[in-house]
């Protein structure tokens, strides 16, 4: 290959940020050119319509329900409420790995809300009959109601099947109860998709998700003081609540083989949370470093400095390079556990290790409230537990290699 043919595909891969459609057989580093337009209109909106929102609130107070409806409705038209459904289900049809492309746009403050609610529509969508889908999709793609997962309990993290919650069948209906802890979106929710066990002496086996609104089958929820503020993370007690049996999600049974199936693309997009902070946290230090003068000149002179912005990218891209791993093979149909596991672990330490350099590149400014460097810290700590602590991630990784299982 010619010297002039190498730099031309070099520069070829560098119009592209993003490092795509990695795999076993493939290398290709380019975006397509609808990847790139949606990137392109995804920075305009969060620049134009989301930005603005943001900057006129006090960014310690997390959003609330009218307010989250309103940054929701202003994403519909880019397709982020219903990204990978069908688009003559309302969605935008995309893939999942240019969802990401897309997620990893969103402002900071207003990822988790986005995420769930879209991560828990498409959920419904995938598993639910054409009259739920007539019931609960033309509002949830609306945002006129909020989505939330509940999977996690006060004595049930890590280990899904041994959820606590009980769906007792009584005539048509199910009789919810039990508490969720920790569940994000949940202080915002309309409609929430809960596993519970048809039958505790099945274990796993008895795990079944349910489509609860809230309106119609209502529920008690307490918000929780979490390290970051936009969290939206809150407590769900059901109390002998009321479900429908045309409510059940899936089939009867397969609740946590399609939970921990979801997971897999929920780990993906943790990361790309994570991701996110970090760069923003990158960018705000490489803009300090060039700016703020010592001895005469720019800190980002000093070897230090540059050591630290260098160690920055590449954790950020390796964190990147992950996650997107991770999605092309969800696309593919494919089982990536390790894959997934590894993304969500890596990225969200890496943003803790990123941040925390943005924080000592500031110096002082980096532990004021007048900056945002401290909740970036914050927010990317916050990531590093839900959707499997990365203690977790890595004895998941483990296992996948060594074929030797740690959970007993």
């Amino acid at each position: 290959m010619s010297t002039t043919s190498r730099n031309k595909k070099t520069t070829r891969r560098r119009k592209g940020r993003f490092y795509l459609k990695i795999g076993p057989d493939t290398m290709n580093f380019d975006l397509t050119e609808e990847q790139r337009m949606i990137v392109s209109t995804a920075k305009k909106m969060m620049e134009k319509e989301i930005r603005p929102v943001l900057a006129a609130r006090d960014r310690f107070q997390p959003l609330n329900g009218a307010e989250a409806r309103d940054i929701l409705k202003r994403l519909i038209p880019l397709g982020y409420l219903g990204a990978v459904i069908p688009e003559e289900d309302g969605g935008a049809g995309l893939d999942y790995l240019t969802c990401g492309l897309m997620y990893e746009q969103l402002e900071p403050e207003i990822k988790p809300i986005v995420f769930i609610h879209g991560f828990t529509t498409a959920n419904i969508y995938q598993f639910s009959t054409p009259s739920q889908r007539a019931r609960y999709l033309p509002d949830l793609l609306a945002a006129n109601k909020i989505a939330c997962s509940a999977i996690t309990e006060p004595n049930v993290g890590s280990n899904p099947a041994a959820i606590e919650t009980t769906a007792v069948k009584d005539g048509e209906d199910y009789v919810i109860n039990g508490t969720k802890t920790f569940i994000t979106n949940g202080w915002l929710s309309d409609i929430a998709v809960v596993v519970a066990s048809v039958d505790r002496s099945l274990g796993g086996r008895g795990l079944t998700r349910f489509i609860v609104d809230r309106e119609q089958s209502p529920y008690q929820v307490r918000n929780l003081d979490m390290m970051s503020e936009h969290s939206y993370v809150a407590e769900l007690v059901f109390e002998d609540c009321r479900v429908p049996g045309s409510n059940v999600l899936g089939k009867i049974g397969s609740g946590l083989q399609e939970t921990l199936r979801s997971f897999e693309i929920a780990r993906c997009m943790v990361a790309l949370m994570a991701v996110s902070l970090a760069q923003t946290a990158m960018d705000a230090a490489v803009k300090y470093a060039k700016e703020r003068l010592q001895f005469g000149r720019p800190i980002g002179s000093f070897q230090l400095i540059q050591e630290m912005i260098a160690d920055m990218v590449a954790d950020i891209e390796a964190a990147r390079m992950l996650a997107y791993r991770g999605l092309y093979l969800v696309d593919k149909g494919v089982r990536c556990v390790k894959e997934t596991s590894l993304a969500k672990a890596y990225a969200t330490e890496a943003a803790v290790r990123v941040t925390s350099q943005a924080i000592q590149i500031h110096g002082g400014y980096g532990l004021s409230r007048e900056y945002p460097l401290e909740q970036y810290f914050r927010e990317a700590r916050s990531l590093t537990i839900p959707d499997g602590a990365t203690q977790i991630q890595k004895l998941t990784v483990a296992r996948e290699i060594l074929g030797i299982n740690a959970f007993r």
